[in-house]
């Protein structure tokens, strides 16, 4: 769906709770996809005397059976199954980090308008401190949650549940964001009012298509209302 800068899909006036994912939502998910599409595999090829296209494949399709679970996210998990330093890979591309187109001045400007603002991402604990060294972002938002709090993904209504019992949103009155189609089913599912996909997680490729939700492609679609 494609709107002009002054046309928002948000009905502003029946949300008080705004819910953001991280990793290409707020920020763009190139930094990611060069490390498991690049660093990771060039590092695993290197140590274990592969070819970089095999590499590539293995890692791939081992990422594919973990889709979905808590270790597809964990750092301690790929540490052990590669025996390589996860922190030291993400650390070197740690100049990649940045918000997508809008992002940032979206956050100030839903701080001015007094919106509960959390983001809840499937990113554990040592990924979120890389980030948050870089772009300081408990200081723009009132709380960030990982999954891994809770021991289960955002893509399993338990971890809706939990949320809930420990923020005290109202699902009926809270606008979720994310890129990926599983999770924004998930939080549908489980009773949140407004589902928002990101078109363009990562600013170098195509847009993602999801199914069942609005999407966007720049906050500046967003800010129309939000007074």
């Amino acid at each position: 769906m494609n709107l002009t800068p002054n046309t928002s899909l948000v009905p502003w006036q029946n949300i008080d709770t705004v819910l953001l994912d991280m990793d290409g939502t707020l920020l763009d998910l190139n930094y990611d996809n060069q490390i498991f599409g690049h660093l990771l595999p060039s590092a695993y090829a290197k140590q274990n005397s592969l070819s970089a296209e095999s590499a590539r494949e293995q890692l791939h399709s081992h990422m594919m059976q973990l889709l979905g679970t808590m270790d597809f996210y964990r750092f301690d998990y790929w540490r052990e199954f590669t025996g390589l330093d996860m922190v030291a890979l993400h650390e070197q591309a740690a100049e990649l980090i940045c918000f997508l187109p809008g992002a940032d001045t979206f956050l100030e400007q839903l701080t001015r308008c007094q919106k509960r603002v959390l983001i809840a991402t499937n990113a554990d604990r040592q990924s979120l401190a890389i980030k948050e060294k870089a772009l300081n972002l408990a200081a723009r938002v009132d709380e960030v949650i990982s999954s891994h709090d809770y021991g289960v993904p955002k893509e399993n209504e338990a971890f809706w549940h939990a949320l809930v019992e420990q923020t005290q949103l109202d699902p009926a009155r809270t606008l979720f964001i994310d890129d990926t189609q599983r999770v924004l089913d998930a939080a549908k599912r489980f009773g949140i009012a407004q589902t928002l996909a990101m078109a363009y997680p990562d600013t170098r490729k195509p847009a993602r298509e999801t199914q069942g939700h609005p999407s966007f492609n720049h906050y500046d679609q967003l800010l129309s209302g939000l007074i």
